[in-house]
C-alpha cells in the first residue's frame, strides 16, 4: 500500500508563513523510490514544463507532471524519484512552471495516512492510476518491480470496488504461448495497462472492442486501465471449452466480416510481431481454393497462385472467362480489407489447356489469351497467407475466387512462378514486368536461406596441389564413375585436388559409398562437398572452391568426360606461358565427335538480347579453325579452368542466375571488366550435354533460362557488344 502522509501549508518557500499560489499540498512516498506531490494551485497554471526547486535548484530528471482540475483553480501532480531531502520535514519547495514561479511551501512532518486517491470524483480517480502506471512506471523504471505493482494494484481493486457494478473483459480463446485476446465491454481507442500483482503490462490499442495481451497469460486478479476515465475492468477466467488460440484464429479468416472471430482476426493485422501468428493460423487450417469453373455459367476464373516473393510483393497467376463483359473490375481482398487490382498491371497469356473445357460453352470460350500473370512489387501484406480475388460485376455483385496459400519456400515458389506460363505462350511485357521481378526476388530469398555445406574427405588428399578439380553434381550420376576413373587413371593428375559438390544432398549416401569405393580402388584422395539444400550451379562450384586450395581451378561438369589422358596439361601451360590470361576452356565434343565448343561468343537474338554460342558448334572435329589456340570472348563453364587469384578478385561465379544458364559467360565477363583475356585451347573433351539441367523441375521447360538472358543481357549488353565488334562471330 502507498505510504501516504497529508500535510497543509499556505507560505513561500521562503517564508512559509506567506502568500504563495500553491494553497496546499499532499506528499506521497510511493514503492521503487518515488515521490508523488499533489499541489491544490489558487490561481490558473501557466503553460510549459513543471519544475520542483529544493534550495532554489531544481530536482534532477526524470520528473514528470500532470494537471487535474477546473482552470481556476487547478491540482497539479508532479511526480520524482526521492532526492533524501525530499520528503523530510521542514524542506522548503518552490514550483515554477513555464518559468514562472508559482510560490512555495515547507513539508510539514506526517501526520497521519491517507489514501490518496479518497474523495475524489472517479474520472480522476481512474485518471491518476493512468499517470502512475501509463507514465510514472515507465519513466522511472518501475513496471516490473512487484512492490509498485502490488501498490498499483490494490488502488486499482479500491477504485473498482467503489466504481459499484464492475465491468469484465471475456476471453475469446483459450490464451497461447504469445498471445491472449479478450473481449472488452468498452471500445475505447488507445494504449490500455494491465496491473497484475507483480508487474505492469502496456497492451496495445483496442479494435473493434477486441483487447490482444501479448507473453503469458495474464495472472489470476488482474485488472484492466482504459484509456479513458472508465474505472478498471475485472478479467474473466478462460475456461477449457473454449477453443485454441490458432483454432479461433482460423475461424476468423473464414468468418463473415463483422462476427467478433473476424473482429479479433483485423484487431491483430496492424501489428508486424503478429503476422507470423496470422500466417501461421491460415496455414494451419487454410480455406479451400475455390474456382469458377462451370462452363454453363456466363463468369468464370481461377485464381491459381497468389504468392509472396518474400520482398513485400505478390505473384498472381490465373484466368478469367467473360464472354459478355460482365466483369467491371478486379480487386485482392483478404481478412484486412480489399485493394483494386489494376487491369494495367495484368500481364494477358493464351491458355491452351482451358480451351476444351470452354469450347462449347454457352456464352463462349472467354478469347484467345483468358490467362493472366501479375507482379505487384508492393502490396503483399505480411499477416496474410492466402488470398482471394474479387470479380467485381457491373450490378455490384462479386464472384470471390480463393487461391491456395501464399507461402511457400522460396525455392518452390520460384519454380511455379518460372512455370506459370509457357515458353511459347510468352507475348511482350509477360517476362520482363511478371515473370522475371517475382522469380529474382525469391531466388534472392532462396539462395539466403540458412546452411552451410559439409564437407566430407575420402582418402588421402595432396599435399602441395597445382590444380584443384571442381566438379558438381545434381541427380545425373551416370558419367561419374567414368569420369572420376578417368581422372585418377591419369598420371598427370596425381597430384590435383578432385572434389565433387553434391547439390542434390538426398543422394548424398549413394553418392559417397560410390566416392569411397573408386577412390579406394585406385588409392588416391577425393573431397566430397554436400550442398544444405539445392542450391544451383554457381553456388555449387563457389563452395567446391572454398573446399580446395590449389592456385588454379578447374570447373568441370559431370557429364563431361576427357578424350585422352594429360588433357590438363595444356590448359595448366596455357595460363603459365600467357599471364594476362585469367581462364581457359578445352574443345568440347558432342558424344558423335562434332564440335560442341571451341570459345563462347555472343549473337543477338530477334528480341534485340544477346544470347551465347560456341564457336565452330556442330562442326567436324577437325575443323582447322577451332585447332588453333586463340583468345575468344569467354568460354562455357562445362570446362573451364580459372586462376584463384582472379576468380576470388571477381567474386567467383554470380549466384543471381536461377539453377545453371550464362553463370559461365557471366564470370568471364567480370574476369575481362578486371582486365583479363580469356583464352582457348583445343585439347580434347566430351560433353553429353545438359544432363543435370534437363532434370531440373524448376528449369526443364519453364522461363529460368529466359529469365537469366534478360538479366543477364541488362548487365553486360554495352561490354557484349564492345567485346563482339572486337572479336567478331567468326572467330
Amino acid at each position: 500500500m502507498l505510504d501516504l502522509h497529508a500535510t497543509r501549508s499556505c507560505g513561500a518557500a521562503s517564508d512559509p508563513k506567506g502568500s504563495g499560489a500553491v494553497v496546499a499540498h499532499r506528499a506521497a512516498r510511493l514503492p521503487g523510490g518515488l515521490v508523488l506531490i499533489e499541489m491544490e494551485l489558487a490561481v490558473p497554471a501557466p503553460a510549459g514544463a513543471v519544475e520542483l526547486l529544493l534550495a532554489g535548484a531544481p530536482l534532477p530528471p526524470p520528473t514528470t507532471a500532470m494537471l487535474f482540475g477546473d482552470e481556476a483553480a487547478p491540482r497539479l501532480f508532479f511526480a520524482a524519484r526521492d532526492a533524501g531531502a525530499l520528503l523530510r520535514p521542514g524542506t522548503a519547495v518552490g514550483l515554477r512552471r513555464g518559468g514562472i514561479a508559482l510560490g512555495g511551501f515547507r513539508l510539514d512532518a506526517p501526520v497521519a495516512p491517507a489514501p490518496l486517491l479518497t474523495g475524489r470524483p472517479l474520472t480522476e480517480r481512474a485518471a491518476l492510476l493512468r499517470f502512475l502506471a501509463a507514465t510514472c512506471a515507465p519513466l522511472f523504471g518501475v513496471a516490473e518491480e512487484v512492490v509498485f505493482a502490488a501498490a498499483l494494484h490494490a488502488l486499482a481493486e479500491a477504485v473498482a470496488r467503489d466504481a459499484g457494478r464492475r465491468a469484465t473483459a471475456q476471453p475469446l480463446c483459450r490464451p497461447g504461448a504469445t498471445l491472449s485476446l479478450w473481449a472488452a465491454p468498452c471500445a475505447v481507442r488507445g494504449t490500455w495497462w494491465l496491473v497484475e500483482r507483480q508487474r505492469l503490462r502496456r497492451i496495445g490499442p483496442a479494435e473493434a472492442g477486441t483487447l490482444a495481451i501479448d507473453g503469458a497469460a495474464p495472472a489470476p486478479g488482474a485488472l484492466l486501465l482504459p484509456p479513458s476515465g472508465a474505472a478498471p475492468l475485472d478479467l474473466a477466467a478462460a475456461g477449457p471449452r473454449l477453443p485454441a488460440l490458432r483454432d479461433f484464429l482460423a475461424r476468423g479468416f473464414r468468418a463473415a466480416p463483422g462476427t467478433i472471430a473476424a473482429r479479433a482476426v483485423r484487431a491483430l493485422a496492424g501489428s508486424p510481431r503478429r503476422a507470423a501468428l496470422l500466417r501461421e493460423a491460415q496455414l494451419m487450417a487454410p480455406a479451400k481454393p475455390w474456382r469458377a469453373l462451370d462452363p454453363v455459367a456466363p463468369v468464370g476464373g481461377a485464381l491459381e497462385l497468389a504468392l509472396s516473393d518474400g520482398a513485400g510483393g505478390l505473384f498472381l497467376c490465373g484466368w478469367t472467362r467473360d464472354p459478355l463483359d460482365l466483369v467491371a473490375g478486379m480487386e485482392l481482398r483478404c481478412a484486412f480489407g480489399r485493394q483494386v487490382l489494376p487491369t494495367a498491371a495484368l500481364r494477358r497469356v493464351a491458355r491452351p489447356d482451358l480451351a476444351g473445357r470452354f469450347a462449347e460453352a454457352a456464352f463462349g470460350a472467354g478469347g484467345p489469351a483468358p490467362g493472366f500473370v501479375a507482379h505487384l512489387p508492393d502490396a503483399d501484406h505480411a499477416a496474410v497467407a492466402q488470398w482471394r480475388l474479387g470479380l467485381r460485376l457491373a450490378s455490384g455483385e462479386a464472384i470471390e475466387l480463393v487461391a491456395p496459400p501464399s507461402r511457400l519456400a522460396p525455392a518452390a515458389a520460384r519454380d511455379l512462378v518460372l512455370r506459370a506460363v509457357r515458353p511459347a505462350a510468352l507475348r511482350p511485357g509477360v517476362l520482363e514486368d511478371a515473370i522475371a521481378p517475382a522469380a529474382w526476388r525469391l531466388h534472392r530469398a532462396a539462395m539466403a536461406a540458412p546452411g552451410t555445406p559439409e564437407v566430407v574427405h575420402l582418402g588421402t588428399a595432396p599435399r602441395r596441389p597445382a590444380l584443384a578439380l571442381v566438379v558438381p553434381l545434381y541427380r545425373n550420376l551416370r558419367f561419374l564413375r567414368a569420369q572420376l576413373g578417368a581422372f585418377l587413371r591419369d598420371a598427370a593428375l596425381d597430384g590435383a585436388e578432385i572434389a565433387y559438390v553434391l547439390d542434390s544432398p538426398e543422394q548424398r549416401a549413394e553418392v559417397e559409398h560410390l566416392l569411397r569405393g573408386v577412390v579406394a580402388l585406385h588409392r588416391r584422395g577425393a573431397t566430397l562437398v554436400v550442398m544444405p539444400a539445392n542450391r544451383g550451379y554457381a553456388s555449387a562450384c563457389n563452395a567446391g572452391a572454398a573446399a580446395t586450395a590449389a592456385p588454379v581451378i578447374g570447373f568441370l561438369n559431370s557429364d563431361v568426360i576427357p578424350a585422352a589422358r594429360g588433357w590438363a596439361a595444356p590448359l595448366l601451360a596455357r595460363l603459365r606461358r600467357e599471364r594476362r590470361l585469367a581462364a581457359v576452356g578445352p574443345k568440347l565434343l558432342f558424344d558423335d565427335g562434332t564440335i560442341q565448343h571451341a570459345g563462347l561468343l555472343f549473337r543477338l537474338g530477334f528480341d534485340g538480347q544477346w544470347l551465347n554460342d560456341h564457336y565452330w558448334k556442330g562442326h567436324p572435329r577437325g575443323t582447322l579453325a577451332a585447332a588453333a589456340p586463340r583468345r575468344v570472348p569467354a568460354v562455357t563453364g562445362a570446362a573451364i579452368f580459372v586462376r584463384r587469384a582472379a576468380f576470388d578478385a571477381a567474386g567467383g561465379f554470380c549466384t543471381d542466375y536461377v539453377i545453371g544458364d550464362f553463370e559461365d559467360s557471366d564470370l568471364c565477363l567480370a574476369l575481362r571488366e578486371a582486365g583479363h583475356e580469356i583464352g582457348y585451347e583445343p585439347v580434347e573433351l566430351y560433353h553429353f550435354e545438359r544432363q543435370s539441367i534437363g532434370a531440373h523441375a524448376g528449369h526443364s521447360g519453364s522461363l529460368a533460362g529466359a529469365c537469366n538472358r534478360l538479366l543477364h543481357h541488362r548487365r553486360w549488353d554495352g561490354a557484349i557488344a564492345a567485346l563482339m565488334a572486337r572479336f567478331g562471330e567468326e572467330g
